[in-house]
């Protein structure tokens, strides 16, 4: 063999090294450990009561003997506290993580929720109650997130729902659901549970998960109430509000990780709405940048609906448009699929099933209207005289009608 013909070998080997190199690192997502942290912020507050941070890194307020604390539990707490029902991979039952399952077009494990711990020290008020349904989670970002309830009963969305919505029909899904429900049931905060004087009572307060992008997050426990009068009414409640700094860490952990089914990273855009029908002016609760920021923080779930049918070859990249109606209220009260060229009718029906578990803020309707007439108010002000009481009847809030188109590509 002569040199130039060793030579044009060792060039190809070498470019085949190259390509395999390449394809390692470009194909297949980096593994990494993933860490959403809260940080606490102790702010002064108007809020009679003083507010301090706790050794355990819980955040308190504190008025006269009676102490809330507010922790939040990150992912890696959460798989310690259940460590049997967090290591089974896509079959862990830990009802507030994913426990040790990483999705492989991420190269992460995502987050399932934002979880609080609320524990309550009650030594001096003869009673005081919290309504964990009450609090509220917002961020810089424009999210409003209401707690997740225990069952299906709750005003916004819980975990019955939340679960019964992923079961399948064999005999270990509904073993599985009874298990996350179980845990649900005795570590959530409970609705409607009086604190006596000389006892304590916590349990776990639930979100959905924050954007990544988020800096800033509050929350707000509303309506504590400290003393009752007679007929056993709440005659004084307090707001506390506790603020926290996120922040996330990424560990890389491995590399050309080769054991993903599929090679490619999945991604699905969204542009924000592109239609929306019934919204008021200046009702700012149903306006574009609004529902798209309760969509944004869905998107996960949606890309799973692609996810599982593209896996198994029955879907392929294309888009589909989602029409749904908000109610006044905030449910999702209709969805359905429009518009879809993937392939595959589960993925719409799927995603039809994950938008009707939404809940958006409900519109202030107060804000609409004008403290003095209580005309609604119109883009150039108040409505007034003659007319005013037939305009304030023709923007009174309506469900709203929108239609969302959602891309799925293979990147």
């Amino acid at each position: 063999m002569s040199k130039e013909d060793n030579s044009a070998r060792g060039r190809l080997i070498w470019i085949i090294a190259l390509c395999g190199l390449l394809s390692g690192c470009f194909l297949f997502p980096t593994a990494v450990k993933r860490e959403t942290l809260l940080l606490p912020v102790v702010e002064s507050a108007e809020t009679e009561g003083a507010y301090s941070l706790q050794e355990n890194g819980a955040t308190s307020w504190e008025l006269a003997g009676l102490r809330l604390e507010v922790e939040h539990m990150t992912d890696a707490k959460l798989n310690a506290l259940f460590p049997d029902e967090s290591g089974r991979g896509k079959y862990s039952t830990n009802p507030y993580t994913y426990g040790n399952w990483t999705d492989t077009r991420l190269g992460y494990t995502p987050n399932r929720f934002t979880v609080f711990k609320v524990t309550i020290f009650n030594r001096t008020q003869p009673k005081v109650m919290l309504d964990p349904l009450a609090a509220v989670l917002e961020t810089d970002q424009g999210q409003f997130l209401r707690a997740y309830g225990i069952t299906s009963s709750s005003p916004y969305g819980n975990f019955e729902n939340y679960y019964r919505s992923q079961r399948g029909q064999s005999g270990n899904e509904f073993y599985r659901f009874e298990l996350r429900m179980g845990m649900v049931r005795s570590y959530n905060y409970e609705e409607d549970q009086p604190i006596f004087k000389g006892e304590n009572y916590g349990g776990f307060v639930v979100f959905d998960p924050v954007y990544p992008e988020t800096e800033e997050v509050v929350l707000t426990l509303k309506d504590f109430v400290l003393r009752f009068g007679a007929f056993d009414k709440p005659v004084e409640k307090r707001d506390l509000r506790f603020a926290f700094k996120h922040k996330v860490e990424n560990l890389v952990v491995q590399k050309g990780a080769t054991s993903g089914k599929t090679a490619e990273t999945l991604m699905i855009s969204e542009n924000g709405p592109s239609q929306i029908m019934g919204n008021l002016s200046g009702d700012r609760t149903r306006s574009l940048s609004a529902i798209r920021a309760v969509v944004r923080q869905r998107l996960s779930g949606l890309n799973r609906c692609f996810v599982e049918a593209f896996d198994t070859g029955e879907a392929t990249e294309g888009a589909v448009t989602m029409r749904f109606t908000i109610e006044v209220g905030g449910a999702v009260s209709e969805a359905k699929a429009t518009n879809s060229n993937v392939g595959s009718q589960a993925v719409g029906q799927c995603m039809q099933q994950e938008i009707m578990r939404w809940t958006f803020r409900p519109i202030d309707i107060g804000a609409l209207q004008t403290p003095a007439t209580g005309a609604t108010s119109g883009e150039n002000g108040p409505a007034s005289g003659p007319g005013a009481r037939a305009t304030a009847s023709r923007l009174t809030p309506l469900p709203v009608l929108v239609t969302y188109p959602f891309t799925f590509k293979v990147e």
